[in-house]
């Protein structure tokens, strides 16, 4: 081979031997040349009420040339693991990937906004570039249509009631819907009453309670707080407010009621006609009680008048004696409004301590506070009658300490004069006190009758050996237990 042809040879060698090494140099950058990573768009909307999911897409602008981790910075108006979730603020590309996928779970049950965004930032990395050309941002908007549950009281008319009778009011409060949460609810009251000093909240003071979750109605009880004042009169609104306006709404046609307290004022002008005779207090009354073939017996002469310092209560007084003015009962035992000296029993020396005219009269320790008259609603003509628990007494002496010898010189006249009037300071020696406890009274009154009356029942109880031994036969009185219950009526004297 000559020469030239060697020269040749070589120089072609040479060149394809350059050729290929330059074409493998080329290849083995290309393969480890970092991808530009991006998204596929800036922005998308995902309606949460069909979806419970979306995968967010990342695009490579080369495939993976080995496992590359990729760092997310994720933001917006929407809170993770209370909107949504996300596995993780990195996901890996697998060696060969040419896209990726950032999962989002959606909790569309805690969304409660119309509008909610989950921003997705990508972060630099040193295997993967990123250009600021291309979209390196992505906002997720969370949309909903948003029906919040309504909840309202089942019936908003005007609810009245008297704070004597402390009544618990049950409240029915319904939704819309079953709620798929607790939703905490209050009452806010606007006007001159307040939780805690005028009426309670499920037994509470407080205003707050938690409308569960799963059902459509729930109740509250609103208990009034006993008030004993005559002429209270309060008008409140009662109003719905959630703690948390994200979950449930108030209807605005049911989200609200009008509570009456009131305690009207009852006239006696109609019972307490007559007034008393020499020197008596009060009005007289007639008064009977039922007998065992339930009809009305004993009819006696009373006095009773309104109380000027308690409204709303009969006091009672001793009675007098008036002689004649009572008809034929002039000297009728009694004494006092509930005959509780009618009950005793005593032997022939045996009477109770007492300033008499021209005779003792039995009577016990009278009481200012004897009658209670509670209006239904806000007629004040008719209602119930009650009494609060109270006690009696009287003291027994012996007759011949007290009744026997000349009028001017009976024991009880020397000693009424020697004490002013005053019963509490007489010194002549006492044998027994009887105490008699009136444990329960309950009836009705109404002023709206031809004849106004008022019926009640009273249960007493005594220890006494002298009680309810002497009471007249033939009247209904009736032994429970410790218990004996006395069935009256009291009318106008007119």
């Amino acid at each position: 081979m000559n020469f030239t042809l060697r020269r040749s040879l070589t120089i072609a060698f040479v060149a394809i031997g350059a050729m290929i090494f330059n074409n493998s140099c080329t290849k083995d950058e290309l393969e480890n040349t970092p991808p530009v990573i991006s998204f596929e768009t800036a922005q998308i909307a995902v309606n949460t009420d069909d979806n419970s999911s979306y995968d967010v897409k990342l695009q490579l602008s080369s495939a993976a040339y080995k496992d590359i981790p990729v760092k997310l910075s994720v933001s917006g108006t929407a809170v993770e693991n209370e909107h949504y979730t996300i596995p993780s603020k990195e996901i890996t590309l697998k060696k060969g990937d040419t896209e990726g996928i950032i999962p989002i779970t959606i909790l569309n049950q805690n969304i409660w906004d119309s509008e909610l965004t989950i921003v997705i930032l990508l972060a630099p990395g040193t295997d993967y570039s990123i250009n600021p050309q291309l979209t390196n941002k992505i906002t997720v908007k969370l949309t909903k249509e948003i029906i919040l549950p309504q909840i309202g009281f089942g019936s908003t008319a005007s609810v009245f009631t008297n704070p004597y009778n402390a009544e618990t009011i049950k409240l029915q409060l319904v939704s819309s819907e079953a709620l798929a949460y607790d939703a905490v609810l209050s009452l806010e009251v606007t006007g001159d009453m307040a939780f805690g000093t005028d009426f309670l909240l499920n037994n509470a003071s407080g205003s707050s309670f938690t409308f569960p979750k799963g059902v459509t109605s729930y109740e509250v009880e609103l208990t009034i707080l006993k008030k004993d004042e005559a002429g209270f009169n309060k008008e409140i609104s009662l109003r719905l407010v959630p703690a948390d306006p994200k979950k449930v709404a108030i209807s605005e046609t049911a989200g609200a009621l009008t509570l009456e307290a009131g305690d009207p004022t009852v006239d006696f002008a109609s019972i307490l006609v007559v007034p008393a005779l020499q020197g008596g207090n009060g009005y007289q009354v007639y008064q009977q009680i039922r007998n065992v073939e339930r009809l009305w017996d004993g009819k006696i002469a009373l006095n009773v008048a309104a109380n000027p310092n308690k409204g709303n209560y009969l006091k009672s007084f001793r009675n007098m004696s008036f002689i004649s003015a009572f008809d034929c009962l002039a000297n009728s035992v009694g004494g006092d409004v509930l005959r509780l000296a009618d009950m005793l029993r005593f032997v022939s020396d045996t009477v109770i301590a007492d300033y008499g005219a021209a005779r003792a009269t039995r009577y016990f320790s009278p009481s200012d506070s004897l009658l209670r008259f509670v209006a239904n609603g806000k007629d004040a003509t008719k209602g119930t009658v009650t009494a609060p628990r109270q006690k009696f007494t009287a003291n027994l002496i012996l007759k011949d300490n007290w009744e026997l010898g000349a009028n001017t010189q009976k024991p009880w006249h020397i000693d009424s004069k020697a004490t002013n009037g005053v019963l509490a300071n007489s010194t002549v020696a006492t044998f027994h006190t009887v105490e008699v406890w009136l444990d329960k009274l309950e009836g009705t009154y109404d002023f709206t009758l031809a004849e106004p009356e008022i019926i009640f029942e009273a249960w007493y109880k005594s220890n006494s050996p002298y009680f309810m031994k002497n009471f007249p036969v033939g009247l209904d009185v009736v032994k429970d237990g410790d218990f004996y219950k006395v069935t009256y009526r009291l009318y106008p004297r007119l």
